[in-house]
């Protein structure tokens, strides 16, 4: 037995562009039925609705309005700037004509919600009609107003939709009316309430400016501020410390000096007055004529001295006298030293008032600057008091100038007209709409019901599971469905043809040259490892796999080979039927034991094809096939024959052929055109490769070739390969 040849299945994927057209193609008339329901029903609505008119008035912003008062006087409802020339301005005061506030004065203006015209009341109900609330009718306005500005300006068209045009131009006109008599009122009722609250401001800081008045003149009257002022005291205080700084440093300095000139004279008391040449000494007229003196008598006792020696009377009397100049001279320097020391006192003391008077003068200065602050606090509190007082005073003033001006931003450029002609319904613009949305509901539609259609239809989708397709067989007398004659010419299969014997009673037919093509295809498939013996099967009853496999095994026996047909069913056997044979026994017999198998064998009608009926159906099918002797009996046919061929039934309700499928070399999956769904396939292949089954690929029966989407696959179609009159083949169902 081979191994298991499997393929890996592919993800489902979404429907590519061929297979849309395909789809479309196939559900061409749910698109065509659904676009024409939608169109009428979208006309006969368009046809029903009442005429609809539109009414347009013209605004315009206009941020520069005449100002009476000049440009000097800002109004306090004025927001001012670049404001109402920016994009947010606009966009809010569209918003506000297009409010419930605007809506809810139309309407009391213009009684909407008393107005069974306005609210569409029917005829039959008008004797019980009450008005309704103005919210309500305000609601209805906002749904029939639309406010939209034309792009690069100002201009603001407020467009309403009424079935009366007089009754619509009205409404529009009146919306553009009380939209200006509320921006009016906004702003009177901004500037009454600024009015008001300037006012009660105007009195509070009237007060505080009295008291903090009272309060400077306070301070004024106790500090002596009145005769002289705080900033003239100052003055006056740094011009007596910068003076009396001044005669400090003075005063420092002449002491310094007498200091200087006291250890001068000092000095020179100490040493020889006579030799010393401080300008202090010699400076003095006395001195200096004491020292001239002395200088002379000493002169004089050295020439004395040189004439008459050292002990002359004269010389005796001159030093008498040099000793009383030299005292005369020390006494005229003590008194300097005197004089000095007095001169030093008096700077020392000098310094010292000096000193004191500053000291004083400092802490007077300090004194003044915390004076200074509070006056400081209490003028400037003063002042600011003022400053507003007078601000709010002129501000009070404009306000009420102001409050008397009836200005707005917003001016009336065209008035609405009385529309002529309605705006809707619109019966093209419509009818193209419902012809659109109605196609792209068929196509969604169409892409629905193709997706929730599990049932396989191609080869593509097949093989998109894991599986091969070998070949197609095509349904039978779907040409004899489509052609337009009734009857079918003679010598020609009709409906009534034997579908299981097909290749045999028709060999010339497409549906035999399909099948001898699946003959091919299992020859060619395994070439290293030649098939004996494959199972047919099916996922689900009634899909073709007892008609596939006899057709088979006659296209086989046709090429020269032999082959049994062993009919494996033992819960619905029906190949015995199709080749008009007796079913008393056959391969249950030969498992329990009661012949073997050339007593069991058939011969048919067609060289070299034998069958094997399945005999007496038995109460445990699935346990025949485990048994010993059904493998025998397996392996004997194989020996006997070139090719066995077992019919099984489907894998979908039972499990014989997953039993089956391993004792032979392979197994042929039957899938039935617009039957077999691909869970059902998907849940057959997962149960043959669970039991390791050489899953040789798939034959799709019942396949409609006229559809399109079987024309542009591998699988070309074989109608007239032999004869070209033919116009009605048999084909397997």
């Amino acid at each position: 037995m081979n191994a298991p040849s499997q393929q890996q299945p592919q993800t489902e994927k979404g429907l590519n562009l061929q297979e849309l057209i395909l789809t479309f193609g196939e559900y061409k008339w749910l698109i065509v039925g659904t676009t024409i329901l939608v169109l009428a029903a979208v006309v006969v609505w368009t046809l029903r609705q009442a005429p609809i008119y539109e009414a347009t008035c013209t605004i315009e912003y206009d941020p520069n309005p005449a100002r009476p008062l000049g440009n000097d006087i800002q109004d306090v409802a004025d927001p001012g700037g670049s404001y109402w020339t920016s994009r947010e301005f606009f966009e809010t005061q569209n918003r506000v004509i297009a409010s419930r506030s605007v809506a809810e004065r139309v309407v009391r203006k213009l009684g909407l919600n008393d107005d069974p015209d306005f609210l569409r009341i029917p005829e039959q109900e008008r004797d019980e009609f009450d008005a309704i609330p103005i919210e309500r009718a305000a609601r209805r306005l906002q749904n029939l107003t639309t406010v939209e500005m034309q792009k690069n300006t100002r201009i603001v068209e407020i467009r309403v939709r009424d079935p009366d045009p007089e009754r619509a131009s009205i409404l529009a006109n009146e919306i553009a009316t009380v939209y200006m008599e509320k921006t009016l009122e906004d702003r009177l009722g901004s500037t009454v309430s600024a009015l008001d609250w300037l006012r009660s401001q105007l009195d509070d800081l009237q007060h505080q400016l009295e008291a903090s008045e009272l309060a400077l003149h306070s301070f004024k009257q106790d500090h002596n501020v009145l005769s002289v002022s705080m900033e003239d005291r100052q003055n006056i205080v740094a011009n007596n410390i910068e003076r009396l700084s001044q005669s400090l440093i003075d005063a420092r300095v002449r002491r310094i000096e007498l200091a200087a000139h006291l250890r001068q004279l000092r000095a020179a008391n100490r040493d020889n007055p006579l030799e010393v040449n401080a300008s202090l000494i010699t400076g003095n007229e006395t001195v200096r004529a004491l020292r001239e003196g002395y200088r002379e008598k000493a002169a004089e006792r050295a020439g004395l001295a040189v004439r008459y020696g050292g002990n002359h009377p004269a010389i005796r009397s001159v030093d008498a006298e040099l000793v009383q100049l030299e005292d005369q001279l020390r006494q005229e320097i003590e008194a300097l030293i005197h004089s000095a020391e007095t001169s030093l006192n008096e700077a020392r003391n000098v310094e010292g008032g000096l000193q004191a008077a500053l000291n004083l003068a400092h802490d007077e200065g300090i004194e003044l600057n915390l004076r200074e602050i509070e006056y400081s606090r209490l003028n400037r509190e003063r002042e600011n008091n003022s400053k507003i007082y007078n601000v709010l005073l002129q501000r009070t003033a404009e306000t009420d100038l102001t409050r008397a001006l009836r200005v707005t931003h917003v001016r009336v450029i065209d008035t609405a007209l009385r529309p002529t002609r309605p705006v809707s319904p619109n019966l093209p613009v419509n009818a193209g709409t419902g012809a659109l949305m109605g196609l792209l509901l068929g196509i969604g539609l169409t892409l629905l019901v193709s997706r929730m259609d599990r049932r396989l239809k191609s080869t593509e989708q097949i093989e998109e599971l894991g599986i091969k397709v070998l070949f197609v067989l095509p349904r039978m007398g779907e040409r004899a469905k489509k052609s337009k004659a009734k009857v079918p010419r003679e010598g020609e299969p009709n409906e009534d043809t034997n579908r299981d014997l097909v290749v045999h009673t028709h060999p010339m037919s497409s549906v035999a040259e399909h099948c001898r093509a699946i003959r091919t295809n299992l020859i060619f498939l395994t070439v290293e490892h030649k098939l004996r013996g494959i199972v047919v099967t099916s996922a689900g009853p009634r899909e073709g796999k007892t008609t596939a496999a006899a057709n088979l095994a006659i296209s086989v026996a046709h090429s020269g080979r032999t082959v049994l047909l062993v009919d494996t069913d033992l819960r619905r056997p029906r190949v015995h039927r199709a080749f008009g044979m007796q079913n008393a026994q056959g391969v249950t017999s030969i498992v329990v034991g009661d012949s073997d198998l050339q007593d069991m064998v058939q011969h048919s009608d067609i060289a070299g094809l034998d069958v094997l009926p399945s005999g007496p159906i038995p109460p445990n099918p699935a346990e025949l096939f485990h048994s010993a002797a059904f493998r025998a009996l397996v392996e004997t046919a194989k020996d006997a024959y070139d090719f066995v061929i077992f019919d099984s039934p489907p894998l979908g309700p039972v499990t014989d052929p997953a039993i089956l499928a391993p004792q032979t070399d392979g197994v042929l999956v039957v899938v039935k055109s617009d039957v077999t769904t691909r869970d059902a396939l998907k849940s057959t292949i997962r149960q043959l490769r669970d039991v390791q089954a050489n899953i040789l690929g798939c034959i799709l029966n019942g396949v409609d070739t006229h559809q399109r989407r079987y024309r542009y696959g591998e699988y070309y179609q074989r109608d007239g390969y032999y004869t070209a009159h033919e116009e009605e083949e048999p084909a397997l169902g």
